[in-house]
């Protein structure tokens, strides 16, 4: 949603088609939620609904249509509404379409459906790998946005750091993003402390997010008696998120599977070192011993935490430059970069290279 409250900044009429029940709908753009059947928060697949996509698309009468996800039924349909109307589109793939049996999976969907999108982007170089191979064309990297100002602005505090070690995860708690890892990350850190004789430094992690695993983080953590150290605080709004990260020595994210780590952009954005996997989109984002350290595989991740939460010098040299050379993520640059994907997309439609206009209607 962030990107239609941009989008809408810069003057475009904004119009989002969404499954989501009651949404809020940001300043300038309109939100339309659809009666749509759901399994758990996955919109059922059908593609008679396409004819009703259609009718909704064709009352707004948008310029473009911006669909996102690979395997969402509602954005698969709203590529093929708008190829029905004869109007631009453009699919945004915000995942890793791996191991091979998903791949598979997208190259179905786009040979039968997707590819008739005039345009795909997707949001890290490994993401854009995985889409020119399933759908046999060019894609389009256009990465995930932050406002900087507003994450630069955490008042991060550092002072009691090598006192206190604060290490923060935000994340869901859900089996993808391997939580699990963070508790034996944890105790690693502990013992490791403790064999150096290092008693008088407090170790906390802190964990923001919630999920079906999180009954199992909290077995983990009193089997390996590191619960009085663990504090779950459960879903934070982008406020307490931000608060958190003023107080952390790092961030610790343990996900083998991320497309992009938005939570890692924006603990850099605050000056926070991170401790991620080299795997997925995270390597766009975190140079290893520059910004932090990165994990080859999930039993090396429990090391790298306690590597970078015992070198105090290390952690204040990856702090130094976490917030460095961000420019490329900053809202007012991947803006423009969208705007410049509908502009090709209404110029390969029209077949001429026409401005797009300053007022572009666009359905997300």
């Amino acid at each position: 949603m962030e990107l239609a409250s941009v989008l809408a900044g810069r003057g475009h009429f904004v119009h989002v088609l969404t499954t989501t029940k009651n949404p809020i709908a940001p300043p300038g753009v309109v939100v339309q939620s659809l009666e749509t059947p759901m399994m758990g928060e996955i919109a059922v697949p059908d593609l008679r609904r396409v004819a009703t996509l259609a009718a909704h698309i064709d009352a707004v009468s948008p310029d473009v249509v911006h669909a996102h996800g690979m395997f969402s039924s509602v954005g698969i349909g709203a590529i093929l509404a708008a190829s029905r109307l004869g109007i631009p589109s453009i699919s945004t793939v915000h995942s890793l379409l791996r191991p091979w049996p998903v791949l598979v999976g997208a190259s179905v969907v786009f040979r039968l459906f997707s590819n008739r999108a005039s345009m795909v982007t997707a949001v890290s170089s490994p993401a854009v790998r995985d889409v020119e191979m399933a759908s046999g064309r060019q894609a389009i990297r256009i990465a995930n946005g932050v406002h900087l100002s507003y994450w630069s602005a955490s008042g991060r505090r550092t002072g009691g750091e090598i006192a206190d070690l604060r290490i923060v995860a935000v994340t869901r708690l859900v089996p993808k993003k391997s939580p699990v890892d963070l508790v034996h990350a944890l105790r690693e850190t502990m013992n490791r402390a403790r064999e150096r004789g290092d008693r008088s430094r407090r170790v906390t992690l802190t964990i923001a997010g919630d999920g079906p695993e999180r009954s199992r983080l909290e077995k983990t953590a009193v089997a390996l008696k590191v619960s009085d150290h663990l504090q779950l605080v459960g879903a934070c709004s982008r406020d307490k998120v931000r608060e958190l990260l003023a107080t952390a020595s790092f961030l610790a994210h343990p996900g083998m599977y991320e497309a992009f780590g938005l939570a890692i952009l924006e603990a850099r954005a605050a000056g926070v070192p991170v401790v991620a996997m080299a795997a997925g989109g995270v390597p766009d984002l975190v140079e290893h011993r520059r910004h932090g350290l990165l994990a080859q595989n999930r039993s090396d991740f429990p090391t790298a935490v306690a590597d970078l939460a015992l070198d105090d010098d290390l952690r204040a040299k990856c702090a130094q430059q976490a917030g460095r050379d961000l420019e490329p993520f900053d809202w007012s640059t991947v803006v423009s970069q969208h705007e410049g994907a509908y502009q090709r997309a209404l110029e390969k439609r029209s077949g001429q290279h026409s401005a797009v206009s300053t007022h572009v209607n666009t359905t997300v």
